[in-house]
């Protein structure tokens, strides 16, 4: 069983790969040395507080996604807050009416045809 530095070092890795970056890209974001960037990702080292931080912005999440050990509808909440945060009112007005429309296309799917109640424009 791995130890938590060597799951947080992984869990590092695994989100830079599947961003596309590259480890010297990845340290240069979160201003930090690539060796020592490595020592991290092999779970050598800790990084301190600040680079946990400057890593999750860097990759576009949170702290504490970077210490969860596998995916699950957490991490999925945690995306779509991110991807949110900045978003206009508008925008996030058309998102939330995106969401209803695929719960209930999802419902119309899985055979009740009832879905969501009608949408009473008056």
């Amino acid at each position: 069983m791995q130890d938590r530095r060597t799951q947080l070092g992984s869990r590092i890795r695994q989100l830079r790969l599947e961003r596309h970056f590259t480890q010297s890209r990845l340290a240069e974001l979160a201003e930090t040395d690539q060796a020592h960037l490595a020592r991290v990702e092999r779970g050598e080292r800790w990084p301190s507080v600040p680079l946990l931080f400057r890593l999750a912005d860097a990759l576009e999440t949170d702290v504490a996604r970077l210490f969860r050990r596998d995916e699950s509808a957490e991490d999925m909440h945690d995306e779509v807050w991110l991807v949110l945060r900045d978003a206009t009112v508008d925008q996030q007005a058309l998102a939330r009416e995106m969401l209803r429309i695929l719960r209930s296309s999802w419902r119309l799917k899985e055979g009740d045809v009832a879905g969501d109640p009608p949408h009473d424009p008056a």
